[in-house]
């Protein structure tokens, strides 16, 4: 428990949203009427995984992935390499493709706009690890200037 307790709000965020958007995948994103003539017409309900789909969900597992294995673990990786910056692009995309996945569904369910709610979640996790990264390696991105008064000294 403590360890938890001591992760970031982003990396809290991205753990709990993204398994849950993931696991979303397998319930009703949208329902087809289809019409079989003078039998009638029956809904037919659609889960998440078309192309859009297995293209969140493998983001999605790569985006847990890398976060798991730079905030959770002593794993070496390059230095070299802002990960900080390429998960806020992954959550990014994870949002962006939700997104269009929700707008290009036909007769989206009422569940997929919480599950693209979701998929903000998980961007905005990202986007808090990437933002407290950013200043605490340049201490003066943190501060806030002050537009009308100057210092006296």
């Amino acid at each position: 428990m403590e360890r938890i307790k001591a992760l970031s709000r982003g990396t809290k965020l991205v753990l709990a949203a993204g398994p849950v958007l993931f696991l979303s995948l397998f319930f009703n994103w949208q329902t087809l009427r289809i019409d079989y003539g003078p039998e009638g017409i029956a809904p037919q309900p659609q889960d998440g995984w078309d192309a859009w789909g297995l293209l969140i969900a493998l983001l999605v597992v790569g985006t847990v992935t890398l976060v798991v294995l730079f905030r959770m673990t002593e794993v070496e990786m390059s230095e070299d390499v802002p990960w900080e910056t390429v998960a806020f692009g992954l959550g990014v995309a994870i949002f962006a493709l939700a997104v269009m996945k929700n707008l290009r569904d036909a007769n989206s369910t009422w569940a997929s706009y919480g599950f693209v709610a979701l998929a903000g979640v998980l961007a905005a996790g990202t986007y808090l690890n990437w933002a407290e990264t950013r200043t605490t390696r340049n201490p003066l991105l943190g501060r806030r200037k002050r537009r009308w008064f100057s210092s006296a000294a």
